[in-house]
């Protein structure tokens, strides 16, 4: 499912305890703390970009797109929806903003790399019948 730019960081937020509502904006925020988290969903996207599935499926590098479904090369207004999984961009985005504040990131960024392997897995899960194979010379 894709999530909005405004329903990535208002999932971080309150899971991570900074607000205890769902956010009302924040491409135009002026709380610190919304601003930091929009500008670090670059830096979990480029991660997200280099592994599977994403590598193949978002190879030319766009993670987000308008409402309309075009492609953008930043997020630019709160209704902008990420082109990944949203559950990984919120785990990631919550990883990413505790690390840059200097505080323990450990649990979250484990929730984040095995959400990331899941998705990957399930890409990269074909199973092989070898018995199947009609190269296979008995």
């Amino acid at each position: 499912m894709l999530y909005s730019v405004k329903q990535v960081v208002s999932d971080a937020q309150m899971e991570l305890g900074l607000a205890q509502k769902p956010i009302s904006s924040v491409v135009t925020s002026l709380d610190e703390d919304i601003a930091q988290m929009l500008a670090l969903m670059s830096a979990v996207a480029d991660d997200v970009l280099l592994e599977e599935p994403y590598r193949t499926t978002l190879g030319d590098g766009v993670w987000v797109a308008d409402s309309n479904g075009q492609p953008k090369s930043r997020p630019t207004t709160d209704t902008d929806l990420i082109l990944f999984d949203g559950r990984l961009a919120v785990d990631g985005l919550k990883y990413r903003f505790l690390k840059a504040k200097g505080l323990e990131f450990g649990e979250e960024m484990r929730d984040y790399t095995a959400r990331q392997n899941k998705l990957a897995g399930r890409v990269n899960g074909r199973v092989l019948d070898l018995d199947c194979d009609e190269g296979r010379q008995i």
